[in-house]
């Protein structure tokens, strides 16, 4: 079952009313001293500034790490001590759903074809938020049997 410590939730919380009305996205990692949230730089705008066709989709309902950040992400993960339990993101005005553009980012190749989970293990955290304020959160994880993202349950860890 995926834990989370009140202190990282109450950070993921923090970020995403930060930037509401636009989505946040970041990571949690497990490490020697308890779980750490690691905040990520949305691009989706400056994508979208770049190139409106290819990129219709600003940071209000799309989300994009940055590239750089991301590979610190994954050499931190590998790092003995260090994992990455979840990544996470909002989505501002909205439910805390896994859309299909999210299940495509979490994917190694095509939804269409199957696809393999790009971080196997890892989970997905969706945070709705509602006028600054977190209303609901949800996790999804990859389920083999199913080929595909399901919620699961979750506790909350002091």
């Amino acid at each position: 079952m995926l834990t989370m410590e009140q202190a990282a939730l109450d950070a993921m919380h923090a970020h995403a009313e930060e930037v509401f009305p636009e989505e946040c996205c970041g990571v949690l990692f497990a490490g020697p001293g308890g779980q750490v949230v690691r905040r990520m730089t949305n691009i989706q705008n400056r994508l979208h500034a770049a190139d409106p066709i290819r990129h219709p989709r600003d940071a209000r309902t799309a989300y994009q790490m940055d590239t750089h950040e991301l590979y610190e992400v994954s050499r931190t993960g590998d790092q003995p001590g260090w994992g990455i339990v979840l990544f996470y993101h909002s989505h501002p005005s909205h439910g805390a759903y896994f859309s299909a553009t999210d299940k495509a980012q979490a994917l190694w190749g095509d939804p269409a074809d199957g696809g393999e989970p790009a971080y196997p293990g890892v989970a997905y955290v969706v945070l709705s938020v509602h006028e600054r304020t977190v209303r609901d959160l949800k996790a999804y994880a990859w389920d083999e049997s199913a080929r595909d993202f399901l919620e699961v349950p979750f506790t909350i860890a002091a």
